[in-house]
């Protein structure tokens, strides 16, 4: 029986010891190991890095209005803004959403100018709820996603 019950209590620890994936992961009261931490870690995509200094960009505007320039930041803020708000149904057209990226569902729309689009993300239009369902976002949130979108198809 005192076999059995050192067993129990060693093997825990031998597992640990050859496969880190034993362990709790991290934020679970324990240190992050260097398994989890490491060159070989799951990692999210990549976001463009953001240079010391922004470039601007010039985005052609086809409302009528001045070309305005674009900070390549904003466009990385917006990339991870559309990520976590619309990405969902832009990605895929859910409820007629305007496909990333799609040529012929963004031309009608660009057409109609930046400022409408602008409108249209915050207030809401067809399926599409005011600020794509999040309301935390701040109004500079959605127009860098919408920045973001447009300058896919241009």
């Amino acid at each position: 029986m005192k076999y059995v019950t050192l067993l129990t209590m060693l093997a825990p620890l031998s597992l640990a010891a050859c496969d880190q994936s034993a362990m709790p992961p991290a934020g679970m009261g324990m240190a992050p190991t260097p398994m989890q931490t490491g060159p070989h870690a799951m990692r999210p995509p990549e976001l463009p890095a953001a240079s010391a200094q922004p470039v601007p960009t010039a985005a052609p505007s086809s409302d009528g209005s001045p070309a305005t320039p674009v900070i390549q930041s904003d466009l990385a803020h917006g990339l991870r803004v559309y990520r976590q708000t619309c990405a969902f149904c832009h990605d895929k057209g859910i409820s007629g959403a305007p496909i990333i990226g799609e040529a012929s569902d963004w031309r009608p729309r660009l057409a109609q100018g930046m400022t409408a689009l602008y409108a249209s993300a915050l207030q809401g239009r067809n399926a599409m709820p005011a600020k794509g369902g999040n309301p935390s976002l701040a109004d500079a949130d959605v127009r860098a996603a919408v920045d973001y979108l447009a300058g896919q198809v241009r």
